[in-house]
């Protein structure tokens, strides 16, 4: 490895005398630096403007500005403040010029002519001193820029740490700020979901289905809003409300993604023996929070109010049918009771004070007898809607021959079974006990057996009783018209009955308050028949169970 040439000194001389000069160069240049002129004072000062000088030596003696005056100015100057100056002269010794000399700065006084080992021996301890100063000025600048580089690295690195610090806490921020967005839209879709309304958002244009809540999903399986559900539900019917067929362009759903604006658009549907509706109403959300245009679909369900509104048009009209029937079930025995006695004045006034004859008293007696105890079955009928409605229907229980009731109520339906044409026939032989209301038990076989004497076309019915395990058995079976499947479920409800009332009177109330009266001592009652097969009523009694009666009132206004 060579050693790199050592850089030149810059060593400036000044002295207006060419010879001077040319003297201070010969007696320098073995030193091998550069070695820079100056005429004047002046030239001096402007080298030194421009370039740092290891030493200067500068002659005293110059015209315009002497060496003091270019001292003096020197050491003015910041930056040449402290260059060694080495003042060379031709003036003799004294203590003036050596004393001004030392007084403007210079680090030595030397006489001409001087001796050349010693000027260069001491410009020699210049130079090197402007070395090392160089060189310890070279060191500290390396130094400071090796710090300042090292500081730029940490602040460099403290920077891209604290970017990296600030893009994870903004990449947290953001993480937070998305997970509060999709947990606020699951909490909205919930309680969206949640909802008993069905509602639905629709992509505008293609109508497909972007949210749709539980409500809506189940609202007709769902084919109200799903194509799919459609296709799969082939049997599904949807109506207007005028009972005209719906296509599917023509559902909510299809219409308000075309753009149209439902307000409370009727459609009902039916799917067998199932039928619903609902009102369609809609509206477009303009697009926001980053959200595009959607159509909202909102359908209010009023199956439930279909079903109410049936019911009441239902109750109407067996609220008009039953004062259709009472009022002639009324008149009917008071239009013979009134025609009898009309009948019964004009033979006394015919007759004036001539005696009846007693046999047609009797006969006219018992046929107001008759009317009289109509009215009083149809008045009790209806009183005993009102105490059952009420629950104020209480048992009265005590031991009763069940046996026993059905002869005595045989006994007197006997004349009534022959104007009816229908032989009767009681297997009660033995007794049969239990405890029971036995007013009730008597008004339960009585409607039975009014109802199989009306319904039995002329033909036998048998009344039987016997014991069972856990209970009493009555049947009450009737040859007569018989009733059909659909009808049987619904005979035993108020004012239900399964043949015109043209026909055949009453007011559909005798097996109404045969299930409550049954039902109420713990019992049941069913039948079975066939059209033109007669029919056959069958109650059960338990033995031992007493009617409650809260439970009784319960039941009964349910």
């Amino acid at each position: 490895m060579s050693a790199q040439p050592r850089e030149k000194v810059p060593i400036l001389l000044v002295d207006d005398q060419p010879e001077g000069l040319m003297a201070l160069e010969a007696t320098l240049a073995p030193l091998g630096q550069q070695l820079v002129t100056a005429r004047s004072g002046r030239e001096a000062l402007r080298h030194l403007l421009h370039q740092d000088f290891a030493v200067v030596l500068l002659d005293v003696v110059m015209p315009e500005m002497d060496g003091f005056e270019t001292a003096q100015l020197i050491r003015e100057r910041e930056k040449s403040r402290n260059t060694p100056i080495l003042f060379l002269t031709a003036l003799s010794r004294g203590e003036v010029p050596e004393f001004r000399a030392y007084a403007v700065g210079a680090v030595d006084y030397l006489l001409k002519p001087y001796e050349p080992d010693i000027l260069r021996s001491k410009v020699s301890v210049f130079v090197d001193l402007f070395r090392k100063t160089e060189m310890l000025r070279r060191q500290a600048e390396a130094l400071r820029e090796a710090e300042r580089r090292e500081h730029e690295r940490e602040l460099a690195e403290a920077r891209q740490r604290l970017e990296v610090e600030r893009s994870r806490w903004r990449e947290e921020l953001l993480r937070k700020e998305m997970e509060t967005g999709r947990n606020q839209q699951r909490w909205l879709e919930a309680v969206l979901a949640a909802l008993p309304s069905p509602l639905a958002l629709l992509e505008p244009g293609t109508g497909h289905i972007l949210f749709s809540n539980r409500a809506a999903q189940e609202l007709a399986d769902g084919a109200l809003l799903f194509r799919e559900a459609r296709r799969l539900h082939s049997d599904l019917v949807f109506t207007d409300a005028e009972g005209k067929a719906l296509p599917d362009e023509a559902l909510p759903a299809p219409r308000a993604a075309r753009g149209e604006l439902l307000s409370g658009l009727p459609v009902e549907w039916r799917r067998g023996e199932r039928r619903g509706g609902a009102l369609a109403f809609s509206t477009r959300l303009p697009p926001m929070h980053g959200r595009p245009e959607t159509v909202l679909l909102a359908l209010l369900d009023v199956t439930a109010l279909q079903v109410t509104e049936r019911n009441l048009q239902r109750a109407v009209r067996v609220r008009d049918d039953f004062l259709s029937m009472a009022s002639h079930e009324l008149r009917t025995p008071l239009t013979s009771l009134k025609v009898h006695i009309q009948g019964a004045l004009r033979a006394a006034l015919r007759r004036g004070e001539e005696p009846v004859p007693v046999a047609q008293h009797v006969a006219k007696l018992e046929t107001l007898e008759q009317n009289v105890s109509r009215l009083a079955h149809l008045v009790d009928s209806l009183l005993d809607i009102s105490r059952i409605k009420a629950g104020r229907l209480d048992f009265e229980l005590a031991e009763v021959d069940l046996a026993a009731v059905v002869r005595e109520v045989a006994s007197r339906f006997g004349e009534e079974a022959s104007r009816a044409g229908c032989p009767l026939t009681v297997r009660a032989d033995n007794p049969v006990v239990g405890k029971w209301d036995r007013n009730r038990v008597d008004q339960v076989v009585t409607n039975l057996l009014t109802n199989a004497l009306k319904y039995g076309a002329g033909a036998p019915v048998e009344l039987s009783v016997r014991e069972e395990a856990a209970h009493a058995l009555l049947e009450v079976r009737d040859q007569g018209i018989g009733i059909r499947e659909q009808d049987r479920h619904r005979i035993f409800e108020r004012f239900e009955r399964a043949v015109p009332h043209d026909n055949y009177s009453g007011f559909g109330l005798g097996l109404w308050i045969v299930h409550e009266i049954v039902t109420g001592l713990g019992g049941s009652v069913t039948v079975e028949s066939h059209p033109g097969q007669g029919a056959s009523f069958r109650v059960q009694l338990p033995w031992t169970r007493e009617p409650q009666a809260t439970e009784w009132r319960k039941a009964a206004q349910g």
